[in-house]
Formats: C-alpha cells, structure tokens, sequence
C-alpha cells in the first residue's frame, strides 16, 4: 500500500502544496469561477483565463480567507487540482495519503475542523496542522543560518509575526494587516489627492512597480483610474515619493508588534532574537526598501528570503 504525506499552505491569493517524497511543490490562484447559475466552472489560472475571456457571465470567487475556509465547496475543487498535479497519476485505490497544513497563528479550532472535514471527503486518511511561523522558520533559519529569531511573514490578507526560540513560538500573533491593506491605503491616497479611483488591480500595479521605502527613490508609474467628479478616466503619473509616507504608515504597526513581542520573552530570549534579527517571507516582503527601514526603526539585522512567496511550503517540507 503507498503511503503519501502533503503539505498544504492556504493563501488567499495563492494555494500551494507539496508532496515529501519528493518535495515537489505547485501552487495555483486561490480563485474558482462560477456561473450565472452557480455552478462551479473552473480553478485557479483556469478560471482567470475563462472570466477574463467570458466577462461579466463569470463571477470569481476566493474559497479561503484568512488562512480559513468559506466555502467548502470550492476549496474542494482547489485542493482537488492540486492532488490530481501532484499524486493522481500515482494514486490507486490502495494509496492513503496523510496531510499538514500551515494555519495562521490565531485560527480557530472550528476552522481547523473545516480544514479537516474538507481533507477527509477528499480521501485523506489523517489531517495535521501546523503554525504558519513554525513552518517559516524551518526554511528561514536553514537559509539565514541561525536557531532563533523573529518570523515576519506578511500574506495578502493576514500577517503572522512570532518569537521563534528552541523550535517553538514563545511569543507570536497574527494581525489582519497586511498587502491587501497596503495597496487599499494607496488607493486613499490617490483618490484624496487627485480625486482619481484606482482599481484594486491598479494600485497592486503601481505598489508592486513605483512604492519604496527608500526616502529618495524618484521612481514614477502612470496609472488611470475614474475622475470622482467628472466621472472620466483620466491617467496620472505617481512618484515613489508620493507614497513614502502611506508606506511609513503601514510599515510602523509591525514595528510596535515586533518590539511588543519582543518585550514580552525573557531577557535571555530576547538578547538572542536581537542579535538574530528579524527574517522576513510572504509576498509583502518584497516591499522595496522594507529591510532596510525596519533596521532603521529596529536596531535589529532585517532579513528577507531569496524566495519569500515559497517559504512557507518548503519549510512544511523541511
């Protein structure tokens, strides 16, 4: 009988997952259409490519929130993708196979037991779970060479941050801040000062290709959004510079959580953290000029992984 372990990391932007044996890895947008009648149409790149050809006839939808499940349905159809790329041409109706999956510091035991629920209808024989900073820290310190630390991993729509010492967390959170709250907080900033409505997707382009946090970056990216008097499109040129002190905002919350929880280990603990620094994974590290204002406004060495999206699913493998 083969036996298979999995390991699941739940985003909302993206879903990955990995097979031990080998430690290959896949991930998909964490995104299912749907039909006019509610009927589940495709997944992942499958069902960006099928709305953006079909239009408004297709709705898209994002099963997973919060590192929690919202609808069992389509996190069915994600989570079956991704076994049928990873295991199905090895799969027989003898195979079982086990799963972890990296859940977010603050979730819930009646999430966990959706997660498990799900797992189970689709054939899986035992469902484990695992904190999202355990798992970072597993590929974190391995890459950053190093026993102890603070784990930032900054997702799309939460935030975990914990004190990683003697492989546990002796101090951690998860906070609901995070990128999709940045790229909200430029959309503001622009409908305030141009009187401009950006799309969502607008602003994610010009936080990914214009926002640092570097004080003399004289970057610009022109972006067209709604005129919110004249209802218009109309395009505009923003400067790094115009969103410096939006960025300044957002980046400062982490800086009071990471000295909270620093502040509350022992003394021994937090002299090695210190001297360790902070390690930095998930999509928001990418933040241009990130590293090197926490440093500032820490005093800390500031770490970011080579392959910050990744972090969390290779760690699961580790």
């Amino acid at each position: 009988m083969a036996n298979y372990e999995l390991v699941f990391d739940f985003g909302s932007a993206f879903i990955s997952a990995g097979l031990k044996t080998d430690g290959f890895t896949d991930k998909i947008p964490s995104v299912v259409a749907v039909g006019a009648d509610g009927q589940l149409m495709a997944v992942g790149v499958d069902a960006l490519r099928l709305h953006n050809t079909v239009g408004s006839g297709v709705k898209l939808t994002r099963p997973i929130l919060e590192g929690a499940i919202i609808d069992n349905e389509g996190a069915k159809a994600l989570i079956s993708a991704l076994l049928n790329r990873l295991v199905n041409y090895k799969m027989s109706a003898f195979s079982r196979y086990n799963v972890t999956v990296a859940v977010p510091c603050g979730l819930i035991s009646s999430d966990k037991n959706t997660i498990e629920s799900v797992f189970l209808a689709l054939g899986a024989k035992q469902v484990g779970f695992i904190e999202t900073p355990l798992a970072d820290s597993a590929q974190l310190f391995g890459e950053f060479r190093t026993r102890q630390g603070v784990v930032v991993n900054i997702g799309y729509d939460c935030t975990d941050l914990a004190v990683v010492y003697a492989n546990a967390i002796v101090a951690g959170c998860t906070v609901y801040y995070s990128g999709k709250n940045l790229t909200e907080a430029i959309m503001e900033r622009i409908r305030t000062k141009y009187m401009i409505q950006l799309s969502f997707d607008a602003a994610e382009f010009l936080k990914l290709n214009c926002a640092s946090l570097y004080p003399n970056d004289s970057s610009a990216v022109a972006v067209t959004g709604v005129n919110t008097q004249t209802g218009a499109t109309e395009q505009v040129s923003i400067s790094s510079k115009e969103l410096y002190d939006t960025l300044v905002d957002f980046v400062r919350k982490y800086v009071k959580i990471i000295q909270s929880l620093i502040a509350s280990v022992p003394d021994e603990v937090a002299t090695l953290v210190r001297a360790d620094g902070v390690m930095l994974c998930g999509g928001g590290a990418r933040l241009a000029g990130l590293d090197m204002f926490l440093q500032s406004e820490l005093g800390m060495p500031i770490y970011v992984s080579s392959y910050p999206e990744d972090v969390t699913i290779k760690g699961l493998l580790a």
